[in-house]
Order: C-alpha cells, then structure tokens, then sequence
C-alpha cells in the first residue's frame, strides 16, 4: 500500500439541522444567531395568552389527580393518581416558568417535591397537598406573576406553616 492510499481524507458535511436553527457552518458549535432566539422568543411570547387557559386545565388536573388519591382503595389506582399529582405539579412548574409566572413556579415546584414524599394514610399530608392547590387557585386567580408583595409572601407563609405544622 503506497503512502497516498494510506492519506486519510476529512469530508465536512453540511449540518441542515444547524442551518434550520440559525448557525452559520464557519460558527463555532453550539452558538446561534441572536436574531433567531430574539424570534423564538418572540414565538413564546405570542403564546403567552394561552398560558391562563393551560394553567387552569392543569390545576383541574391536579386536583383531580388529588381527589382520587384521596378517594382511591386499591395500592396500585392511588400510586398513578398521585403519580398524575407529580406530573401535573411539574407541569405548572414548567409553563409558570416559561410565561414568567414566578411564584406558580414556586409552588409547582415545591408541590412536585413533595409529591415524591407523600404518605396517603398520614392526614397531615392531605392538609401540606391541600394548601399547594389552594395557594395555586389564589396566584391563579389573582394573575400573582413574581415573589414579591405582600400577597405573595402571605401565600407562601401559608404554605411553609402547612409544611413546618405538619411534616
């Protein structure tokens, strides 16, 4: 085998996905064009609206998710209902923290957290769940975006008692 059939060639391929997503093929990996995260965003934005409507249908969601963990009799119903507990407070979390919804973020997360930890038998359980989906209702209804004001810090007082009263 002579030394030109031994050369190894590099063939650079084109990467469509980085096009469709902004980069230039010279930009150094991972980087994107401001333009289009300044577009992406403005995509996020114009969905905002929808926000309300998807917040509301998840808190149904949850509480349902809630009341047949509460209600359920067989081991194997009441682990998926709180299961869909789980996921639904992680859902809150996820497009609070999208839209910019701070506190339901807050909340979503801290309910979530919990729902790894919850002992259906223990009663003081059911009043730490309870007061999540209450104070949720109230951010909900009250359109509560960040973490401050008063009403805020009364809600999430709320809840750490709950938890400091009865874990």
């Amino acid at each position: 085998m002579s030394d030109s059939e031994k050369e190894v060639k590099v063939y650079h391929r084109i990467n469509r996905l980085k096009l469709k997503a902004g980069a230039d093929l010279d930009d150094v990996p991972g980087h994107l064009d401001p333009s289009v995260i300044k577009r992406a965003q403005g995509v996020v934005q114009r969905h905002e609206d929808l926000y309300m409507d998807e917040v509301e249908r998840v808190l149904i969601a949850l509480e349902t998710s809630w009341d047949a963990a509460i209600k359920g009799s067989e081991e194997e119903a009441v682990k998926e209902s709180l299961d869909g507990l789980y996921h639904d407070a992680n859902h809150v979390k996820d497009i609070a923290s999208t839209f910019g919804y701070e506190l339901m973020q807050h909340f979503g997360e801290s309910l979530r957290e919990f729902a790894e930890k919850i002992d259906i038998a223990n009663k003081a359980h059911h009043t730490i769940v309870q007061a999540h989906i209450d104070v949720m209702w109230v951010v909900f209804h009250e359109k509560i975006k960040d973490h401050g004001g008063p009403t805020a810090e009364e809600l999430k007082k709320i809840v750490v008692l709950a938890i400091e009263k009865y874990s």
